[in-house]
């Protein structure tokens, strides 16, 4: 299958934003200044590097699929996550905001989820099993 890069529409900033402020989790004082950090953040995941054109390939060929993933590359209701990388909250609990959004692919954002925040999560992905262990030795000695 032949692959184009498609950059997100502005349509699609406009929903993801709405979403956001319809949940109260928004922090972004408009959807004029979100568009303006989304232009200017690097399209490249804050935590593994991999680029949006990247994950827009491997979801877009088929090299990975899922039941979230864009049937045959175009994304449907329901069915458009890994096309383009997602905005993250770097701590959880926090608004989506300049200060506390990142942007991250669909492979760490669901990793992450809202159990770590940022510094936690790049700890845990650096070697998972020792980050788990060193939780369980800190607790065992407190």
């Amino acid at each position: 299958m032949e692959f184009t890069y498609l950059p997100k529409t502005l349509k699609q900033l406009k929903v993801n934003y709405s979403s956001r402020r319809v949940r109260d989790k928004d922090g972004f004082r408009s959807f004029e200044n979100f568009r303006i950090w989304y232009d200017k953040a690097p399209k490249v995941c804050y935590y593994c590097g991999l680029t949006e054109e990247e994950s827009q390939e491997i979801v877009s060929t088929g090299l990975l699929t899922s039941n979230r993933f864009p049937l045959n590359g175009k994304p449907s209701q329901g069915r458009g996550r890994g096309m383009w990388l997602e905005v993250d909250r770097k701590d959880p609990v926090g608004l989506y905001s300049e200060e506390n959004a990142v942007l991250c692919c669909y492979f760490c954002n669901n990793d992450k989820s809202d159990i770590f925040n940022d510094i936690e999560y790049k700890k845990f992905f650096q070697n998972r099993v020792v980050y788990l262990r060193n939780l369980l030795k800190e607790k065992t000695s407190k």
